[in-house]
């Protein structure tokens, strides 16, 4: 049997905590690397949306500031057709202030904002010029302080033809740092003209029909809004971000948002690390220290003080509870198993006495009567269980006659051993009584065996009495296995007759006897059904065919060498196989009296 005492043998032992602690650090890890990539996504389409969301509060001022002036319209197309001859201030507002105090002393009460088309055209040619480039300049000043305010890359006005194939930049914002021109990059100067790609037209046509939304092109992030239509152009306002401005505002806001994220885990991890210390951990490490305990100690009533302490009522409580009733259930049956024991020594040290009981009781010591020359004998009995049924005996009735019994007792052990031990002396005295024949001598011993017999047992009996001197013999067979008889110079044959009943089974039955006479050089092999009825693991049966041709086997006519040849043939038909019953052989070879 292997020894369940094993012992963990890793190399490494970590606790319950750590593997936890390291789950939820990978956990966070994940949910972090996760959250990074919705939140980038969800980032993305909120800086959009703000910025969008921008745009149109800054179009709404823009167009509330155009709205103000009467005849924006007519401003915007005088820019369109005068804009090589406009002279303008783009960053500052010096010439418009000086602009405006000089049209004011020479056009009194004239009002900007609610100047007519009429008005204006009322005024000189030059007037209106510098009409158009005192409302110009106070629309730059607009656009600049609202791209500083808002920290827009560009924002604009601008004017595409009807078929968008040109675009003609007339307002854009600038902070100054930067030089205004008609080139790539720059601000734009009032007049510069740009080729529109297909991009930039489908984006100005959808929003001509007022689908909004952000165009990405090269670096930037674009927003248009239709402000008018004039003759011949539609008028748009635009703004541009910086596509990595957006980048930096979608990745602070991703950043803040997986750091939100990994602090609310790290602060949950904390929190449920610590109730599955204090709820998990702390318990289950009370039950471990209580098993490595009871395994040292073997005190179950330490355990289950221990174990009472844990109050919860889930797994690891139930678990508690399992362990303080096992070490109970362990306990008792230790002391039921050490009883058990206690008993089973007792019962073997008293079925090993009985063995021996049973041995001395049974001839053997060989050979038995070694100042007799008229013959040989031999036996052996092989119980299947510590004691048997079985039995032989020889003994003198007289000087001149030789008694010899071999007996098999229905079932087995000590119900059987006992049962034997009375047919043995029974029938030993009664023989020895030297009265009657063997069937007188069967005839009392059944009716003795059969008086009180509650427990129905019988036994049979092949008993012959043989004189010494010539070699005549009777026997009486009770239910017993046909003799095997080998004349001198012979083969070994079963001798065949009619059996009696057993003894112990019907009170006052009368027993058959047959005489035979044996001469010298004879020999006769007598034995139980345990010979014949001995099985392999095929469930196959050795018979009296195999007995008989292992007896053939021997040309000796030593007793002993011929039982010896028996059992070896025995042994090797069984292999396997357990014994199931005695097996008892006894051989008798008569040399005469010489």
């Amino acid at each position: 049997m292997k020894n369940s005492n094993t012992e963990y043998k890793g190399n490494i032992k970590i606790s319950v905590f750590v593997e936890i602690l390291i789950y939820f650090l990978i956990g966070t890890v994940v949910i972090g690397f996760v959250s990074w990539v919705i939140l980038a996504t969800a980032s993305t389409q909120t800086v959009l949306n703000q910025k969008n969301m921008q745009a149109e509060n800054i179009f709404d001022d823009l167009d509330g500031y155009f709205a103000q002036y009467r005849s924006m319209d007519y401003v915007f197309e005088y820019w369109i057709k005068n804009m090589d001859s406009m002279e303008v201030e783009y960053d500052t507002n010096e010439i418009s202030a000086a602009k405006n105090h000089e049209f004011n002393l020479r056009n009194p009460g004239f009002i900007f904002n609610s100047a007519s088309t009429d008005d204006i055209e009322a005024l000189s040619e030059e007037d209106r010029k510098f009409y158009a480039e005192v409302i110009y300049n106070r629309c730059v000043m607009r656009l600049n302080m609202i791209r500083k305010a808002f920290d827009i890359e560009y924002i604009y006005c601008l004017a595409a033809d009807e078929k968008f194939e040109n675009a003609i930049y007339l307002l854009s914002g600038s902070d100054g740092s930067r030089p205004r021109s008609s080139k790539f990059g720059d601000f734009y100067t009032l007049g510069t003209t740009i080729k529109l790609d297909e991009k930039q037209k489908n984006t100005l046509m959808d929003t001509l029909s007022n689908s909004y939304h952000m165009a990405e092109s090269v670096g930037f992030v674009d927003r248009y809004e239709t402000l008018t239509d004039i003759n011949g152009y539609h008028i748009f306002l635009g703004l541009t971000y910086s596509t990595s401005v957006v980048q930096h505002e979608i990745a602070d806001q991703t950043r803040h948002g997986a750091l939100f994220t990994v602090l609310f885990m790290l602060i949950f991890a904390a929190i449920s690390l610590s109730l599955i210390r204090n709820y998990v951990l702390v318990p289950l490490k009370e039950v471990q220290s209580s098993v490595e305990n009871y395994m040292i100690n073997k005190d179950s009533e330490e355990v289950v003080k221990r174990l009472t302490k844990i109050k919860q009522r889930d797994e690891i409580g139930m678990l508690a509870h399992s362990f303080s009733n096992m070490a109970l259930t362990i306990d008792s049956y230790i002391d039921e198993v050490q009883k058990v024991t206690a008993d089973k020594e007792r019962i073997d040290t008293e079925l090993n006495v009985a063995t021996r009981i049973q041995e001395n009781m049974l001839p053997c010591d060989f050979p038995p009567f070694p100042d007799r020359k008229e013959f040989d004998i031999y036996a052996k009995m092989d119980p299947a269980k510590e004691v048997g049924g079985d039995f032989y005996d020889f003994f003198f009735v007289d000087d001149d006659h030789l008694a010899i019994v071999i007996a098999d007792v229905s079932g087995k052990g000590v119900p059987a051993a006992l049962f034997m031990v009375i047919a043995k002396t029974l029938l030993k005295i009664r023989t020895q009584s030297n009265r009657g024949t063997p069937a007188d001598i069967l005839y009392d011993v059944n009716n003795t065996l059969c008086s009180g017999n509650k427990v129905e047992m019988f036994v049979t009996v092949w008993l012959a009495v043989i004189n010494l001197k010539t070699g005549e013999g009777i026997a009486a067979n009770a239910g017993h296995e046909h003799p095997i008889l080998r004349h001198k110079d012979g083969q070994f044959e079963p001798v065949m007759y009619k059996h009696s009943h057993p003894l112990g089974m019907l009170e006052n039955a009368k027993f058959r006897e047959h005489e035979f006479t044996l001469m010298p050089g004879d020999s006769v092999f007598v034995y139980t059904d345990g010979v014949t009825e001995a099985e392999n693991t095929e469930h196959e049966l050795f018979g009296m065919d195999r007995c008989v041709t292992a007896l053939n086997k021997c040309t000796s006519n030593d007793p002993e060498t011929l039982i010896k040849t028996v059992r070896k043939d025995i042994d090797e038909f069984v292999g396997e196989a357990d014994q199931f019953d005695d097996i008892t052989m006894l051989s008798y070879f008569y040399k005469g009296d010489k």
